[in-house]
């Protein structure tokens, strides 16, 4: 006779384990928004974190800390920053075994750049002040609802191909 309950639920585990490691707060809820969206049922386990900011060096080794099993590390950083300090950077994300996407030259920039036509020869400066004064202000930054509404799955499908 067994001893197991063949009439009990087997819990479920991912097959793949993923980290995805934001610069800061506005990575953390984007990348938690397309956490949702996206892998729901794909049998990957995404974990979101955020980073304390600083050099793009200190964010790919503050990743690097991040205790647990993973079987990829990805950075997402903003490449708004000395062409150096960014070198140093991919050279220790790619001796870290950790992959890089980056933001040029900004997250927001990106954001703006979904939700409005080209914003050629636009700074950082400029595209993160505009996405905070029309779209999510700096209050409502840590609210994921606010991702829900402007950034529904129709519309990131949409812009996928293009961005």
């Amino acid at each position: 006779m067994s001893r197991t309950n063949p009439s009990k639920k087997k819990r479920r585990c991912a097959n793949k384990t993923l980290l995805v490691f934001g610069e800061g707060l506005g990575e953390e809820m984007f990348l938690k928004h397309l956490r949702e969206l996206y892998s729901y049922n794909k049998n990957v386990h995404v974990d979101v974190k955020k980073g304390k900011g600083g050099t793009a060096y200190d964010v790919v080794v503050d990743a690097d800390k991040i205790y647990g099993s993973f079987d990829r590390k990805i950075v997402v950083l903003d490449n708004d920053k000395p062409k150096t300090e960014m070198i140093k950077a991919r050279q220790e994300a790619k001796c870290r075994g950790i992959e890089l996407i980056e933001n040029t030259p900004c997250l927001e920039y990106l954001l703006v750049s979904i939700l409005d036509k080209k914003l050629d020869g636009k700074n950082s400066d400029w595209c993160k002040n505009e996405f905070e004064s029309k779209y999510i202000g700096k209050k409502k930054r840590r609210e994921s609802n606010e991702y829900i509404k402007l950034f529904p799955k129709k519309l990131l499908e949409s812009k996928r191909a293009k961005i």
